[in-house]
């Protein structure tokens, strides 16, 4: 793995350069484009936990990836890089979608891409998915059910593994207590001091 290197420009850890708000490619999207209006204005920390954990816990070459809330997109460029996985980026903010391309376009990767809301991805669309991941997504009550719910159906309709990443919100505290008791989930304590620091939980699930 290369060396890391985190700048107010750049944070490089896991084979991923995730620019920030000061590099000159994202100042030049940002002037030609609107901000993100759901949360999706920055690379969270919670992505690097969800790295680390697939470092551990390798999948496939080639699997079919799911991002949801994916924003900036680290996690879908990730996978794209490290897996060669066929991944799809999920996002209810149209606004997301300029920055996730600068992201991919520098890390030299392609994404699919899609604007939905949880409870509007189609069950054959998650059916399909070897593994659905997320950082840093469920920071509403309402998203609570919502994500329940969206892992439901994915677990029924085609066995994906789901893991979620956050660094310990109410919702989604709540969450992992609906996952754990109904559908098996494991709720692991994660922190990172490299090669970035970074701590939180990880709802494993499948």
């Amino acid at each position: 793995m290369e060396q890391s290197v985190k700048t107010p420009k750049e944070t490089s850890a896991y084979g991923v350069h995730a620019l920030g708000k000061k590099h000159k490619l994202i100042k030049r999207v940002r002037k030609n484009n609107p901000f993100p209006e759901i949360h999706g204005t920055k690379v969270w920390g919670s992505s690097y936990l969800l790295m680390d954990y697939l470092e551990n816990h390798p999948i496939a070459k080639g699997s079919r990836v799911m991002d949801l809330g994916c924003g900036w997109g680290a996690l879908s460029i990730y996978c794209a890089k490290r897996f060669k996985a066929r991944v799809t980026a999920v996002d209810a903010d149209k606004h997301v979608f300029a920055y996730l391309a600068a992201q991919a376009s520098y890390n030299r990767v392609e994404l699919k891409t899609k604007r939905k809301r949880f409870e509007d991805l189609k069950t054959g669309t998650l059916a399909k998915q070897s593994l659905i991941i997320g950082s840093d997504i469920c920071f509403w009550d309402e998203l609570t059910d919502a994500l329940y719910q969206t892992i439901k159906r994915a677990r029924k309709s085609g066995g994906a593994k789901i893991i979620i990443a956050d660094p310990g919100r109410s919702p989604f505290m709540k969450l992992a207590k609906k996952c754990r008791k109904r559908l098996g989930g494991e709720l692991i304590e994660y922190s990172l001091e490299e090669p970035v620091v970074a701590d939180g939980y990880l709802l494993v699930i499948g």
